[in-house]
């Protein structure tokens, strides 16, 4: 089924690889303009090209943004309403990681993954999220991770930014179901994108990665997401590949990709 999204407009935050494009060409095959923001202008404009040649319609608007920047994200903002008028859904992909101890990991560390992870997800909620309450309509989707759920080894810091993410969807949950606002949260485990090869947690050819999620899985979880019937919701779709465990995990996975 095609044309579910036709007239509505979204934003894709770290948009220029693995679930981010995966997930904006999705919606853009559901005919929603697509709003794609990464740090990297060559990816976009890349996807750009791709969503042109679906002939479904969709528009895709190019946004060079370091979604950790408060200035950054007011721009985009400004520059996709004016674009499109509203924005329906928020897709809050953006993510890094790094794989450590206590001991090994830096502050430094802890800053990069808070500000990717959990400062971009407030900056592009609050620009967004507001409008949406504003006029009773509208999706606000977090690609956060297993990681969100339950605590996993060598990964301190990104669990906790993982489950920040949760907590604040479950808290803007409350104000956003009265409002006619849908608010979901789709973790997935291990996915074979990129990412994890950036992180060292992963060796090409490794036959793990046949068993992990595809990005593609993870964009039409969302999909699912936001093409719920009016009076349905649905918070959380928690994936996991067919070689993980519900309740632990290898410790070496992330959800997404590094910008």
């Amino acid at each position: 089924m095609t044309g579910r999204l036709t007239g509505k407009s979204a934003v894709v935050t770290g948009a220029g690889k693995g679930i981010g494009r995966a997930t904006a060409l999705a919606l853009a095959r559901e005919g929603a303009h697509v709003v794609i923001a990464s740090r990297t202008k060559a990816d976009l404009d890349s996807l750009a090209g791709e969503i042109a040649v679906l002939n479904t319609g969709a528009q895709a608007l190019v946004s060079v943004t370091d979604v950790g920047d408060e200035d950054a994200v007011a721009a985009m903002a400004k520059a996709a309403h004016d674009a499109f008028g509203q924005i329906d859904i928020l897709v809050n992909n953006a993510g890094v990681g790094k794989n450590g101890t206590v001991a090994t990991l830096t502050t430094e560390d802890f800053d990069w993954m808070m500000k990717t992870n959990m400062r971009s997800t407030w900056l592009c909620t609050k620009a967004f999220f507001p409008p949406m309450i504003e006029r009773k309509a509208g999706w606000v989707v977090f690609v956060s991770s297993v990681a969100g759920i339950n605590g996993l080894p060598n990964e301190p810091i990104y669990c906790s930014t993982k489950f920040a993410q949760m907590g604040f969807a479950q808290a803007i949950d409350y104000e956003a179901y009265p409002n006619n606002v849908k608010v979901s949260v789709i973790a997935p485990g291990g996915t074979n994108t990129h990412y994890g090869f950036y992180n060292n947690t992963r060796t090409p050819g490794d036959p793990m990665l046949d068993g992990f999620h595809e990005a593609e899985d993870v964009a039409e979880a969302v999909i699912f997401a936001v093409t719920q019937p009016p009076k349905s919701r649905v918070f959380m779709v928690w994936m996991r590949p067919m070689n993980e465990s519900l309740g632990t995990g290898s410790g070496t996975h992330f959800k997404g990709e590094a910008k």
